[in-house]
């Protein structure tokens, strides 16, 4: 009697062994050879060449997709089409990692010019600014 429970409790675990085996095959096989993707010579047709988070769970995309470029705005609920790109739109990135960003020359900029401005303004103007602080 508990030979033939253990030799049937033993079957089933192998039966659902087998299928675990079979599904993850299937799955290695799915990667391996890009079977169901856009494209079946291994060539990706959809591709995020660059983005951006803007806030929790909200980026900025741009996307390829064959010869189009888009920009994209992704959140959790949503993906919307900002705008068709143009190569010209593209900005190649800046080999020198060392270089500052656009975004630091900018702010360098305006601190700088504020920086100038403040120099410019008389001592009266500049202890009007710290009582308002």
């Amino acid at each position: 009697m508990f030979g033939e429970v253990f030799t049937v409790i033993c079957a089933l675990l192998g039966i659902i062994g087998l299928m675990f085996l079979a599904f993850y095959a299937a799955r290695w096989l799915n990667k391996r050879f890009n079977i169901g993707g856009f494209s079946a010579s291994g060539q990706k047709t959809v591709r995020i060449l660059e983005y951006i988070a803007i806030a929790q769970d909200k980026q900025l995309m741009i996307v390829a997709i064959g010869k189009k470029i888009m920009l994209l705005g992704v959140t959790a609920n949503s993906v919307n089409k900002i705008c068709d790109l143009d190569e010209d739109d593209l900005i190649p990135a800046d080999p020198d990692p060392s270089s500052e960003s656009g975004f630091m020359q900018s702010l360098k900029k305006v601190f700088a010019e504020k920086n100038q401005d403040a120099g410019n303004k008389s001592e009266e103007d500049l202890r009007n600014e710290k009582e308002d602080f």
